[in-house]
């Protein structure tokens, strides 16, 4: 069996956030009407493997995307909600088994917790609202 990818663990993990309608993935999708709850987009930006025991502990860039198609203002309640979301759900994350694609199986995140506070990134032309902040997950082989 193949071993996942951080991105693919903090992706299925992301996606069993309680409450949360938004879709998760690595990319954004280029069409924001597919996207009317939101997106979380996340990217592995550091971290430590384990050394001698099969535990990961990336740190892992959450990008919380919304947009409200020809709108003047960014919809920032949106983005800030979704942050909200996640980060109340690392209060919760511990022991918690995270079912992935059939390839992989699954994996026990062992906890997750937010290293920084949420951001606002500036708006773009496109007027989207995106709250950014750092992830940091322990998971391994259940």
């Amino acid at each position: 069996m193949p071993y996942p990818s951080t991105e693919l663990v903090a992706t299925a993990w992301l996606q069993q956030v309680p409450d949360m309608q938004a879709d998760v993935g690595t990319e954004l999708p280029k069409d924001p009407t597919t996207w009317p709850d939101g997106f979380v987009q996340v990217m592995t930006v550091g971290g430590t493997p384990g050394i001698h025991l099969p535990m990961r502990r990336p740190v892992v860039q959450v990008d919380c995307w919304a947009a409200t198609p020809g709108s003047p203002e960014p919809p920032w309640g949106l983005a800030s909600h979704l942050g909200a979301l996640i980060l109340a759900a690392t209060y919760t994350a511990g022991q918690r088994l995270t079912e992935l694609p059939d390839l992989f199986g699954t994996v026990r995140v062992q906890s997750a917790y937010a290293v920084s506070e949420p951001r606002r990134i500036p708006s773009d032309e496109a007027r989207f609202a995106r709250v950014q902040f750092d992830l940091q997950l322990h998971w391994s082989a259940a």
